[in-house]
């Protein structure tokens, strides 16, 4: 009898934490629709306007260069800095000048490089900071 009230009890305090962790992580998620780059604020449809789009030679990606994103919104001395992308659920990544040469950013906010592996895409990309 006493195993038949436990086993319930807890279901519903593994279902109380799941749905605890489930909300926490879509609140801290941020979605706004902007992109900050250097500090300033863009909407993708704005970056894309500043920057002509291209894409790699053996990829089905199309987007704008990271490196020409960062010299069409000012960065002065570009290959002298290195660059943190950060998404909206806190996942980042640091990257070099010589990366960003070889970089590109979607309209889906996601970044796809030729010269790294697959765990530097970010995606859902809400901050470029210049280190």
């Amino acid at each position: 009898m006493g195993k038949d009230r436990l086993l319930p009890i807890l279901a519903l305090i593994l279902l109380f934490i799941a749905s605890s962790s489930s909300l926490y992580v879509y609140a801290s998620q941020t979605t706004t629709g902007t992109l900050q780059v250097n500090g300033q604020q863009y909407t993708i449809d704005q970056l894309f306007s500043l920057v002509k789009p291209r894409t790699f030679d053996d990829s089905q990606y199309i987007g704008i260069a990271l490196d020409d994103l960062m010299l069409k919104t000012g960065v002065p001395n570009p290959e002298q800095h290195t660059y943190t992308l950060k998404s909206s659920d806190g996942y980042e990544k640091t990257v070099t000048w010589e990366n960003m040469r070889n970089g590109l950013l979607t309209k889906d906010y996601e970044s796809i490089f030729s010269d790294l592996p697959k765990a530097f895409r970010v995606k859902d990309i809400v901050t470029i900071e210049v280190k």
